[in-house]
């Protein structure tokens, strides 16, 4: 009775490790399996023509902006920045920075895509506040993107809209436009021409 009492007591101390083994693998199998679900279910990720891969790498803006966006007078300024751009969780997400024409930061965006909606979220953050705006959302119809958001501006509601479009791959459009009748009419009030920063279109053409 004593030898089997010794032989019990050394084998709990197995069993128990052993049973702590058993439920490790399991969880990392069950953890497996979620990430494999997840994957696979929520849908592709952005393709090419979806995505904004094509915006990765060093550009040169010309800015053409309404000074009163909103005060009905066409009175423009314009001014030279740079913005980079970079796309992370193989294309999932898109980051861009904005510096002046003396390279101090006045801007940058996140957009984020959702792989069940097909869609992007695109966010604003301006370097005067460092506040995340709320997005805008929408998506790529062939080489143009549009995002549309309620805003405000100056305390008045108003639908604001943004419209990239891809003209070649070393040259590409953006365009900021404001609507304060539920989008009957739009107002253009910032134009963004982008050219990448080697390639062959030069700013001026």
């Amino acid at each position: 009775m004593s030898s089997q009492r010794n032989t019990h007591s050394l084998l709990q101390p197995i069993l128990a490790r052993l049973a702590t083994l058993i439920a490790t693998g399991v969880l990392i199998a069950m953890s497996s399996t979620a990430v494999a679900q997840s994957s696979t279910t929520s849908g592709a990720y952005p393709s090419d023509a979806e995505g904004f891969a094509f915006l990765n790498g060093q550009w040169r803006v010309h800015n053409r902006k309404l000074k009163d966006p909103v005060g009905g007078r066409e009175e423009w300024i314009e001014f030279e920045s740079s913005a980079s751009f970079i796309t992370l969780l193989d294309g999932l997400v898109s980051v861009e920075e904005l510096r002046d024409a003396k390279g101090a930061p006045f801007g940058s965006a996140m957009r984020t895509f959702d792989r069940e909606r097909r869609t992007w979220s695109d966010a604003w953050v301006s370097a005067r506040d460092g506040v995340l705006q709320l997005p805008m959302h929408g998506k790529f119809e062939g080489d143009t993107g549009t995002w549309t958001t309620q805003d405000t501006y100056n305390s008045e509601p108003i639908l604001a809209r943004g419209v990239w479009k891809r003209v070649t791959k070393d040259e590409v459009t953006w365009e900021q436009l404001f609507s304060r009748n539920d989008g009957k009419t739009w107002q253009s009030t910032w134009k963004m021409r982008f050219v990448r920063v080697g390639g062959k279109d030069g700013p001026g053409r």
